[in-house]
């Protein structure tokens, strides 16, 4: 215990906090606090990016201090793997109402459209360093599922997912980058649509 008026020295692996102790330091936790950091971060990445999410700025959104942001996240790359966690249950309860492999399809390209920042949190620039191996084999899997279920030997399905998360997310892309909706845009979705259940029918006939 320091006794009042002292200094208390709290190290971190980034920096070294001297405050002024008062009394007894509390024990206490707050139950909430880990998920009202998430909470903080989310909001300011969904208002402006991936510039916007800094630690010093989460913790003050979270009404808490650096260090203790630096207690649950070792870093701020770390903070951006959960928050992509975040985006990613997101976009799966989206895909989970599927009816069909054609309607998921059509419901990533919504939910693209619909949440450009999850999406650009999901597989925009950095994506791949914010997913470990086995959650991009588990998004991979996602796909191979509905392909499976849609008539696709297991054998097969993983070789005909990689194209089609391919053109859907280049139409996603296509449409965040030119937000201004036009024939054009729509016409190259649909078309997406049609090669998607185009290689689907391929498969099937183990082609």
């Amino acid at each position: 215990m320091h006794a009042p008026g002292k200094a208390v020295i709290i190290y971190t692996a980034y920096n070294l906090y001297i405050v002024k102790a008062i009394g007894p330091m509390p024990r206490t936790a707050d139950p909430e606090l880990p998920h009202r950091i998430l909470k903080a971060a989310d909001a300011l990445w969904q208002s402006g990016g991936e510039e916007a999410v800094t630690i010093r700025g989460v913790a003050t959104a979270a009404a808490t201090t650096t260090p203790t942001v630096y207690s649950y996240y070792a870093d701020r790359e770390a903070l951006l793997t959960a928050l992509r966690a975040l985006a990613f249950a997101r976009f799966s309860a989206y895909l989970q109402k599927s009816r069909d492999f054609k309607d998921a399809c059509a419901r990533h390209l919504e939910f693209g459209t619909s949440h450009p920042r999850d999406y650009e949190l999901l597989y925009g620039r950095g994506w791949m360093e914010r997913a470990s191996a086995d959650a991009q084999r588990g998004e991979i899997e996602r796909y191979t599922a509905h392909l499976v279920r849609a008539g696709v030997d297991q054998s097969r399905a993983a070789q005909v997912a990689y194209p089609i998360m391919m053109m859907l997310h280049g139409v996603v892309m296509h449409r965040l980058l030119n937000k201004k909706p036009g024939p054009l845009g729509r016409a190259i979705a649909a078309a997406c649509l049609e090669a998607c259940m185009t290689l689907l029918e391929s498969a099937r006939q183990g082609k």
